[in-house]
């Protein structure tokens, strides 16, 4: 059968043409050059493609409905006034959206809108990097002929910020370890920077995870060695000492100050922590000091961040291009190889081993070079769960593991973010990290703001704008600055299983008191900006982007009825659903991580983690796995077996 082809489309070559007219820098789209890309990432992925064809089709018969002529045998001003009417549509704005999404990234991906909008130049891949010994440890399901049987102390299924950090410390301890993951290794030759390439590669479902209530909250998670911590912002923060100090109150475990210190020097030391310098902040970190100090705030600093040697390509959440950032795959995973651990990675845990209730190993499965499954089983004295917030709890409960609090008590840090424009001045967004600059006057009241600049690809698919309007944003992109807050919530929501495997349904409504929260942070970031000279102020919502130009009108807009679902809400820090307790009366595992009720299972990863905590997480996320590791490394060094937690689980 014959590929329908979008170059010679006459509907794509319309819409792309009243898309992308000619800009004050940016020339008209070469719509040929444009479209025959686009055919060319639609080869092998036929189901895409059947879709923007009947896109396509859709929006010609919707002109043909109004206008009795196809949009295709339109004039460029009536085909750019239909687009503008439908877009302020409920239901045919959103599928307008859906259908221009493949369009507007291929024109904001080319190298030519790059450097009109002051972007970086193309990252520069190393041709070849150095072997080291520790690679030889890292066995790809698609390197793999046969099915394999294994023995181990201990397997650790994931390779983020709490499944590396554990498997490290088990290793130094002397014990075999084996590390599985469902994503593939890469490495720099990998990070090129083209978020077409590193996405689908690096995070799972392409960043399509989302939670839904009474707002829709993407929340992207990494599925690769490295997990999140490879497409993180690098920020390193510890959690407030009054977090853990209600942890400990609450029977959770030893939380204490002087208790805790050691293993977050360690943590900080492993991951090269240090304070962000000025070059690699960029100008926002001048803006938002400016507009906070006229504000009175004082407590606004550069981040601690986890890159040392950093240049600023900006790139930290698709994978650092210099290794400086120290995520899991360039600090524990390397370091745990070292030690004897062995990674296997593009291997999916199937299969949880068990006798009675005590588990002895898992089962896992991959792809191999002949496209045919392949079975790697493991036995091992201890099983460690360390695949995320969002996906631990959905395995324990395919594997038979009964808690009523598994899956539930899901805090996000839900995040919003706040724009504004300064025309007269380059702010070097893809020059400089995303998340470099804080202010923390707020903190205590669950209140932190943190930078959140986007790339050029995410400034332009923000808002529903097309035609003239929409290449005057992607041109303004130099100019325009972005910051953003994260609340401490009190909400709470829950992970159920979802349509697929990899899929979870994540459900999350935003509670009054949070949403107050949220309200202020965007109400305290505008006055900051205006105060700093900006000559508007920009608010997104899923809709529209509300544009203010006065501290006058903001106020008149804050006096306005809101809702969540009104603004753009993110998150990035999923934390809670198999949560430490005292008893399996209150969470899911005991303080020394281990799942009660079943002998040979524990859980280190943000799911343990119980409460939301107002920073950063993955320095809790390691602090909390090495010493769970360490004192699981006791136990099985010195007893030879593990004893089933029951309703009381011991102090850490």
């Amino acid at each position: 059968m014959k590929t329908t082809t979008l170059h010679q489309h006459p509907v794509a070559i319309a819409l792309c043409q009243a898309l992308f007219p000619a800009g004050k820098r940016l020339p008209a789209a070469d719509v040929d050059a444009m479209l025959g890309l686009l055919d060319e990432q639609l080869d092998g992925h036929p189901a895409l493609r059947r879709s923007l064809l009947a896109g396509l089709t859709w929006l010609d018969h919707r002109h043909r409905f109004f206008h009795g002529r196809a949009f295709r045998q339109a004039g460029a001003r009536q085909q750019s006034r239909f687009i503008e009417k439908l877009s302020h549509t409920p239901v045919s704005g959103k599928l307008l959206r859906l259908l221009c999404l493949p369009f507007k990234a291929i024109y904001l991906l080319d190298e030519r809108t790059a450097e009109a909008t002051d972007c970086r130049p193309p990252v520069q891949l190393p041709a070849q990097l150095e072997r080291f010994r520790w690679q030889q440890q890292i066995c790809a399901a698609g390197n793999c002929s046969d099915d394999q049987t294994l023995e181990a102390d201990v397997v650790v299924i994931g390779s983020g910020a709490g499944g590396a950090a554990a498997a490290y410390e088990l290793a130094c301890r002397g014990l075999a370890v084996v590390i599985l993951e469902e994503g593939h290794y890469y490495d720099r030759r990998d990070f090129t920077g083209k978020l077409s390439e590193v996405i689908p590669k690096l995070y799972r479902s392409s960043g399509a995870t989302i939670a839904t209530g009474n707002a829709t909250i993407p929340v992207p998670v990494g599925c690769n060695v490295g997990g999140t911590t490879t497409i993180n912002s690098g920020t390193c923060m510890r959690p407030p000492q009054a977090v853990l100090d209600q942890w400990q109150v609450d029977g959770r475990g030893v939380f204490d100050a002087d208790n805790m210190a050691p293993w977050f020097e360690q943590v900080e030391a492993m991951l090269k922590v240090q304070r962000a310098t000025a070059e690699a902040v960029g100008p926002i970190g001048d803006i938002i000091d400016r507009g906070a100090a006229a504000n009175g705030f004082q407590q606004r600093h550069r981040l601690m961040r986890n890159a040392e040697g950093c240049d600023g390509q900006g790139l930290c959440q698709f994978g650092c291009p210099t290794d400086a950032k120290q995520s899991t795959n360039v600090s524990y995973i390397p370091r745990a190889l070292e030690r004897g651990a062995f990674l296997y990675c593009g291997f999916r845990a199937d299969q949880l081993h068990r006798q009675g209730t005590t588990i002895n190993g898992v089962t896992a499965v991959g792809i191999n070079h002949e496209g045919k499954p392949i079975r790697l089983s493991i036995r091992a004295r201890h099983v460690v769960v360390a695949m995320g917030t969002l996906f631990t709890p959905s395995f324990l409960k395919q594997q038979g593991i009964r808690n009523p609090h598994l899956g539930r008590h899901l805090t996000l840090h839900p995040a919003g973010v706040v724009n504004a424009l300064f025309p007269d001045q380059k702010l070097g967004n893809s020059r400089s990290i995303p998340q470099g600059f804080g202010v923390a006057d707020l903190a205590g009241e669950g209140l932190m703001f943190e930078g959140g600049t986007v790339p050029l690809a995410g400034h332009g698919l923000l808002g529903n704008v097309y035609g003239r309007n929409w290449v005057e944003q992607v041109e303004n992109y130099p100019h325009t600055a972005y910051f953003g807050f994260m609340i401490r919530d009190t909400s709470e929501g829950r992970v159920h299983r979802g349509p697929a495997r990899g899929i979870p349904l994540i459900r999350y409504h935003m509670n009054r008191q949070d949403f107050r929260l949220f309200l202020r942070g965007i109400e305290t970031l505008a006055n900051w900006y205006f105060d700093a000279g900006a000559s508007e102020v920009q608010i997104p919502g899923p809709q529209r982007i509300e544009t203010l130009t006065s501290k006058q009108a903001l106020a008149r807009f804050m006096k306005q009825r809101h809702k969540p679902s009104d603004f753009l809400i993110t998150a990035y820090h999923p934390l809670g659903t198999a949560r430490l307790a005292a008893t399996p009366g209150q969470g899911v595992c005991d303080p020394l991580h281990r799942v009660f009720g079943y002998a040979g299972l524990s859980v280190m990863d943000g799911s343990c983690v119980p409460s939301s905590l107002g920073a950063n997480p993955q320095v809790t996320i390691m602090t909390l796995a090495s010493r769970a590791a360490s004192q699981l490394a006791d136990r099985l060094l010195t007893d030879g077996e593990e004893q089933t937690p029951t309703q009381q689980g011991e102090c850490a």
